[in-house]
């Protein structure tokens, strides 16, 4: 029984990386099954026996592939006290991110309107987001609008149009902390 269950551990291992590649050249809905199984190399059954649905192939794709790409969490902010520090390692993290998932992003923002398990998990994503930059403004985050304008200027679409214009991820970290500190120090001079 242990070696039955680790041929069918590893092919729904081929079968998800097979659907996590397709899905960054194609999207969700672009992708097929008879283009999953052909990719994995199993029979057409054999996929719809481990997924029958996009119910289940969708959080499949997604776990797994958030453990590869690493998303930033609350550790990342571990023993940075000042705002600056915090804001810099936040959107530094942020963009790398924004790097590493950059195949699949745009597309999943389509795809999540006619797909609603993935609009779930992407919008437990955005709040997960939205939470790590309260934590990383810390008091600052109370400042009018400070959230807000922290979540546009570190938006993935920001990232794509500075490193599209020839930035660096890196580069373009830089100049978004530099932004973020210059206007929230201004705010809070002028209050």
């Amino acid at each position: 029984m242990t070696r039955r269950a680790a041929a069918n551990a590893e092919t729904r291992r081929r079968i998800v990386d097979a659907a996590i590649a397709l899905h960054a050249q194609k999207g969700v809905l672009g992708t097929s099954w008879p283009d999953i199984a052909k990719r994995a190399d199993v029979a057409l059954g054999t996929v719809y026996r481990h997924f029958p649905s996009l119910d289940q192939l969708v959080p499949a794709c997604t776990s797994e592939n958030a453990l590869r790409t690493k998303p930033p969490g609350p550790s990342i902010l571990v023993g940075l006290t000042r705002p600056q520090e915090r804001i810099g390692q936040f959107v530094q993290e942020l963009f790398a991110f924004y790097g590493r998932t950059a195949p699949w992003t745009p597309r999943a923002g389509i795809d999540r309107h006619e797909i609603p398990v993935l609009d779930s998990i992407l919008s437990r994503r955005e709040a997960a987001l939205k939470a790590l930059v309260e934590e990383t403004l810390g008091p600052l985050r109370r400042r009018r609008h400070a959230l807000e304008a922290a979540l546009a200027l570190t938006d993935f679409g920001v990232w794509r149009s500075l490193t599209h214009s020839g930035l660096s991820t890196e580069a373009a970290a830089r100049l978004i902390t530099e932004m973020l500190m210059t206007w929230l120090t201004r705010r809070s001079a002028t209050r």
